[in-house]
């Protein structure tokens, strides 16, 4: 189960979402992506999680009541 756009659209994901993970990390005072180890994968996939978090909410649409 993926974002809904395929496998390569969450390919594509996950790598951007990395380097949000980086980001909002650096904006936070801390390293981001360092290297190939444990704490870099884990902030590419916090990265990746709010990204295809947000592409779901805009992929929903509005909500009917």
């Amino acid at each position: 189960m993926g974002s809904g756009g395929g496998l390569g659209w969450d390919i594509v994901l996950g790598i951007v979402g990395a380097g949000l993970g980086s980001m909002i990390m650096g904006l936070a005072g801390q390293p981001g992506v360092t290297g190939f180890n444990l704490y870099s994968i884990v902030v590419a996939i916090i990265g990746a999680i709010i990204l295809i978090a947000i592409s779901r909410a805009f992929r929903r649409g509005p909500r009917e009541v």
